[in-house]
């Protein structure tokens, strides 16, 4: 993703109205502006039955923003997958929320409207595909985990 950016821009957000309202919809997140750009942290629980999970999203224009899950680190694979399902990286675990080349996101869009709710998607997605093995969120590429036969014992 490193060098990608936006063009074709409607009217665009700019990055500390982008932070601002992150802050604003998320009052417990935190973060900081740096130059052309910000780094903000907020935890994030899908559901009451779910793990909280702390994110971070670095933005800096002219680029799109990039999402990383910072903890957990290292999230549970599901039994018999190498790597985590629809990511740019798993080590960094940075997530693969949409896909720049055909303009799903751009800074005329709000990141609390979008980034979020598509990272949040994506927690789900993934907690049916740790129990499941099976990935459930779409994209690009074949995400599910290996079958792994059970031995049967006849009794």
């Amino acid at each position: 993703m490193q060098g990608t950016h936006f063009t074709g821009m409607r009217n665009r957000i700019k990055f500390a109205q982008q932070f601002a309202g992150l802050k604003k919809r998320y009052p417990n997140s935190h973060g900081k502006l740096l130059r052309n750009g910000f780094e903000w942290y907020c935890s994030l629980t899908t559901s009451p039955l779910s793990d909280t999970y702390l994110v971070c999203i670095r933005y800096k224009e002219p680029h799109f923003p990039k999402v990383y899950v910072v903890s957990p680190k290292h999230l549970p694979l599901a039994s018999g997958a190498k790597c985590l399902p629809h990511v740019y990286n798993t080590k960094t675990q940075q997530l693969c929320l949409f896909w720049p080349k055909k303009n799903e996101w751009d800074s005329s869009m709000s990141i609390a409207d979008t980034i979020v709710h598509w990272t949040l998607q994506w927690l789900i997605y993934y907690e049916f595909w740790r129990v499941t093995g099976t990935w459930f969120g779409g994209g690009h590429g074949d995400w599910n985990a290996p079958k792994i036969e059970a031995d049967c014992i006849n009794v």
